[in-house]
């Protein structure tokens, strides 16, 4: 009875290890609760066939129970689970046959001998699920391309808590052959060390959930910063231009004056004021809709697309967003811009399709559509950019998603590989907006 438990507890080990594979690998689609409810069915599968003692049979279910676990729980390519399931499948193998190796060559055990003493095989059991667990780690560290040293130096000294935890077994295994013990201490070993094998995962996936939190709360920081930036930028703009609209209404009406004292003594100085008039005329902003930071946002990228020959075709004439707070609209869309521009950089037929759109007075269609050569990369739902830095990868995405589920909206991004076009369109009912 007691060592079925054991058993039992070694099955739960190695569930919880197929869950800290798939679970820092790949983005969860169902909750936590479904997620280790089907995780607990699926290994409780595996507990009870491996009462067949059929090893061919416990490597099929191992590798079938994994693919269902993965597939239902996670979003991944069919293709990326079955290398995945196949890898944890070989390394599961490779462990046992490495600990049954050296356990003869070095402990002169032999585990096929030692099936009439259970300690030993429960022991032997947690010692290959171990350094199954710790073979999972290194595969799942070397997988992740954006990892950085700090993390990496971090996760190499924890790896001296499984090697440790293996020693340990490993003589306690010893002590168990060559001296004779007590069932009692022998039930306590086994105990105690499949409890220091569940305490080895449990560290292991903390430390993860800190460091993706870390990095997460970076990226917010980083989104923050950039916001802030952009905001500041476009708030100086804004006092340019409106001194520049005092400045240029002052000296228009003082060379209008001069313009008319001169037009009867000499044509030519009229000629010459005129022209000054309509420079600073030209220099006046574009008013393109009603709201002043949409308008300078506007400006701002349509003189830009004007300077890279992008043709930019600006269609918000209607646009009703005083509901959004200026510097929502200044993230908003300066980061649709910013990503339409970069896109339509690296194509031959440069255009840019801009346009706001007010339907049944409540409901604010923002839509942007451009020239895109390739559909862009996605990671966990982020749009991956060409940027150099990989700290600064998809932080537009990022601020545009929280500023459409702050008021409530929809946001769709499509790519048509035909016109080779990406759009992103929101939808916002100002009914449904207030904050």
């Amino acid at each position: 009875m007691i060592s079925n438990i054991c058993y039992a507890l070694v099955f739960l080990a190695e569930s919880l290890i197929s869950f800290y594979y798939f679970d820092l690998k790949f983005e969860r689609k169902i909750s936590k609760v479904a997620t280790i409810s089907l995780l607990v069915g699926c290994f409780s599968l595996l507990y009870i066939l491996n009462f067949l003692e059929i090893p061919i049979i416990n490597l099929l279910a191992f590798f079938i129970c994994n693919f269902i676990f993965a597939k239902i729980s996670y979003l991944a390519k069919i293709k990326s689970i079955l290398f995945s399931t196949s890898v944890l499948v070989f390394l599961m193998l490779a462990t046992e046959l490495i600990v049954v190796f050296f356990s003869s060559l070095f402990f002169e055990l032999d585990l096929y001998e030692s099936q009439s003493d259970e300690l030993v095989l429960i022991i032997q059991s947690l010692i290959c699920k171990l350094l199954y667990f710790l073979s999972v780690h290194s595969v799942l560290k070397f997988s992740q391309k954006e990892t950085s040293k700090k993390n990496s130096s971090l996760s190499l000294v924890l790896c001296v808590l499984p090697i440790t935890s293996i020693i340990l077994m490993h003589a306690i295994v010893n002590i168990c052959v060559i001296y004779s013990v007590r069932d009692s201490f022998k039930i306590t070993m086994a105990i105690g060390n499949i409890l220091l094998l569940l305490s080895n995962i449990i560290v292991f996936y903390v430390n993860e959930l800190t460091v993706q939190v870390n990095y997460k709360y970076t990226q917010i920081l980083l989104d923050k910063q950039q916001e802030q930036n952009t905001i500041e930028y476009y708030q100086l703009l804004k006092e340019q231009n409106d001194n520049s609209r005092v400045l240029i209404h002052d000296i228009t009406k003082h060379l209008n004056t001069i313009k008319q004292l001169s037009e009867d003594r000499n044509s030519n100085i009229a000629r010459y004021i005129s022209n000054i008039v309509d420079d600073f005329s030209v220099m006046n902003p574009v008013d393109y809709c009603s709201n002043s930071v949409v308008n300078l946002i506007t400006h701002r990228y349509y003189e830009i697309c004007k300077k890279h020959g992008i043709k930019f075709t600006i269609n918000i004439n209607n646009a009703k967003v005083d509901f959004i707070k200026d510097h929502d609209i200044t993230a908003l869309l300066d980061n649709l811009l910013e990503n339409a521009v970069e896109a339509t950089m690296q194509t031959e037929e440069k255009f840019i399709d801009f346009s706001i759109v007010t339907r049944n007075s409540n409901f604010v269609i923002i839509k942007i559509s451009n020239s895109c050569a390739k559909k862009p990369n996605y990671t966990n739902g982020i749009m991956i950019t060409s940027k150099g830095s990989t700290e600064i990868h998809g932080i537009g995405t990022r601020s545009i998603k929280r500023i459409v589920s702050k008021y409530n909206g929809n946001l769709e991004m499509n790519y048509d590989s035909h016109t080779k076009t990406f759009t992103s369109i929101i939808g916002m009912n100002t009914n449904l907006s207030s904050i």
